[in-house]
């Protein structure tokens, strides 16, 4: 008899959870950041131990002239952990 070892898909009920799954936890810092990024204010002058990890983790982007912006994933990271 031969078994089948097939990988089983992870059943999730809410498409947030999922999200949640591959979300690295951001730092208040960068929490705030993010957040404040979202709302249209600058981050070009803010800590680069904050702004840089969202970049790198792709939570926000560098534009032009440093202009950061709140990416897809930055969105869904906001609303998924909304106070």
């Amino acid at each position: 008899m031969i078994l089948s070892h097939a990988p089983k898909s992870l059943s999730v009920a809410n498409p947030s959870e999922a999200l949640a799954l591959h979300i690295k936890r951001l730092t208040g810092e960068q929490f705030a950041c993010l957040s404040r990024c979202a709302k249209g204010i600058s981050l070009r002058f803010e800590a680069s131990e904050f702004v840089d990890p969202l970049i790198v983790d792709g939570y926000a982007e560098k534009g032009v002239a440093g202009v950061i912006t709140v990416t897809i994933k930055g969105q869904q990271y906001l609303r998924t952990h909304a106070n």
